[in-house]
């Protein structure tokens, strides 16, 4: 899906660029995954997990701009990468397509200052246009200033799951199943 380019404000006074992720930044991509993965405990990777090929990525990257129904922004600010939020189906069977799922991240330095609200709107938004009724999306146990946005934009928490993440360490943490209707 092809999403037109658009400026948000944020809390700070700087301007994010909100657009496509792009092919020709896959290898930007997979550095900022690697990074966004280590600075949280909240995402479901490590960073040495992070081996995509420039290739896989790209691919990936340009799957997503030719899908009618599914999408990756990227925001930037002064021109950096900030942050991703994805859309993605749940299926293609006439019983779940009605379902897609919403994920996403950012560098921690652009944390708190409205970015992932910007995203996360703007991904519901194209999500209602594509005809899905409903979106879900996963966050960690003490992801609170996450869960708090999630549900500021209508997500409801409806299930728990324990020992949804295990570290390197052998401790572990949950995750809440969260459900907004479109």
């Amino acid at each position: 899906m092809i999403y037109a380019e658009t400026e948000s404000k944020l809390k700070n006074g700087c301007t994010a660029v909100v657009r496509n992720a792009r092919p020709e930044n896959a290898k930007q991509m997979i550095e900022y995954l690697r990074t966004v993965s280590g600075e949280s405990p909240f995402l479901l990777r490590e960073p040495d997990e992070v081996n995509f090929t420039v290739e896989k990525e790209r691919a990936i990257l340009q799957n997503k701009a030719e899908s009618p129904n599914e999408i990756m922004l990227t925001a930037y600010v002064n021109g950096e990468l900030a942050g991703n939020c994805s859309l993605a189906s749940q299926g293609d069977k006439r019983r779940t397509k009605h379902r897609c799922c919403v994920s996403i991240a950012l560098y921690e330095k652009y944390c708190n200052l409205g970015l992932g609200r910007i995203l996360l709107s703007t991904v519901l938004g194209l999500a209602k246009q594509c005809g899905y009724t409903q979106a879900e999306l996963g966050v960690i146990d003490g992801n609170e200033r996450a869960k708090h946005v999630y549900e500021s934009l209508g997500f409801k928490e409806y299930g728990f799951l324990p020992n949804s993440l295990r570290y390197s360490d052998g401790t572990t943490r949950g995750e809440y199943f969260m459900v907004k209707e479109l």
